[in-house]
């Protein structure tokens, strides 16, 4: 019998994904969380306050989506920790344009070299990366950065509350104990700080470029294009490349489910919270399991929570497709720029 012939990378990459390893019982868990924020508060007209709670549920059940039940519960407190000093200095800053761009560089260097702590550290400072792009772009007052904060923080507890007691009645009442966390040796972890210092400057590098563009840029919701960024630049060039393709992969498939029936449906409340579940769900399932599936859910759930927020969503489509692409070609300059050696 003639053997098959082997598969381009790209598409083995793009197809190859191991569903059995994707947290449901995590994903279900995060996602009613989540969806209960947006059911409370969504029909009392208080999207003000769905939004950052939301993110916060969504983004802390991202960070411990797979981990042990005594380790959990401490990657989601320093996740929620993170993502309230984001929020805190983004809409601080959100009104000065020269301040964004100043302040992104330290933000993004911070957020890139944590990873050196793991992988979780490293997740932590992405979606406060995230956090950080999405709202420094979106003019707010500094008056309301502790009401952010505090929102986004509640978010994260509430996530975390939740998953201890369910975590507590799965072990049978036991409280949750402190797993031992394996640190890696001396030598390691000085190798893993020059790697990930050296992405952290690349990433502030790219970022303060991403956001001045988008600062300076007079088209609707541009702040999508330093988002783009931090979602796609890793440690190590090979893996950029990898994330870049699976991040325009990723966001085309979102694109497509969320698109597609709003074209063909009015889209009201009730559709969006819909497609706000679906993609939360996808997101904290696959993000750390098949990275261009978990992506598409992720934009599903951002366009999904803009969409509740009152923009409309056809312009969305075309617009953020767009600068994921322009994102793309800029996280590739960098990696030809300063090629990191690849990591472990």
């Amino acid at each position: 019998m003639p053997s098959q012939a082997p598969r381009p990378r790209f598409v083995g990459m793009m197809v190859d994904s191991d569903f059995s390893r994707a947290d449901w019982w995590d994903a279900l868990r995060g996602t009613l969380v989540a969806t209960v924020i947006l059911l409370v508060l969504v029909p009392t007209g208080r999207i003000d306050l769905a939004l950052p709670l939301s993110i916060g549920a969504v983004f802390t059940a991202i960070a411990e989506s797979g981990l042990p039940f005594g380790r959990r519960w401490r990657t989601m407190l320093w996740t929620t920790l993170w993502l309230m000093v984001a929020m805190a200095i983004a809409v601080t800053v959100s009104e000065s344009v020269v301040l964004t761009i100043l302040i992104t560089a330290p933000v993004a260097l911070v957020c890139g070299a944590v990873g050196y702590l793991g992988p979780r550290a490293a997740v932590a400072g992405l979606v406060s990366l995230v956090v950080f792009a999405a709202y420094a772009g979106v003019p707010m007052g500094a008056v309301n950065a502790p009401r952010e904060a505090a929102l986004i923080g509640l978010g994260g507890l509430l996530q975390t509350g939740v998953c201890v007691i369910i975590g507590a009645i799965r072990q049978h009442g036991a409280l949750p104990a402190l797993d031992p966390v394996h640190h890696p040796s001396i030598r390691a972890l000085r190798t893993d700080q020059k790697q990930f210092l050296r992405h952290g400057i690349r990433l502030a590098i790219l970022m303060t470029i991403a956001t001045a563009i988008s600062e300076l840029w007079t088209i609707p919701h541009a702040y999508w294009l330093p988002v783009a960024v931090a979602w796609m630049t890793k440690p190590e060039r090979n893996g950029t490349v990898t994330r870049v393709i699976q991040r325009v992969a990723g966001t085309a498939l979102g694109v497509a489910i969320i698109g597609i029936p709003s074209l063909l449906l009015e889209p009201t409340l009730t559709f969006y919270v819909v497609f706000a579940t679906i993609g939360s769900a996808i997101a904290i399932a696959f993000i750390w399991v098949s990275y261009h599936i978990g992506v598409s859910g992720v934009t599903i759930w951002i366009l999904a929570m803009i969409g509740l927020a009152g923009d409309p969503l056809g312009e969305d489509i075309g617009l953020r497709l767009g600068l994921t692409v322009a994102g793309a070609v800029l996280v590739y300059c960098g990696t030809l720029l300063w090629r990191v050696k690849a990591l472990d």
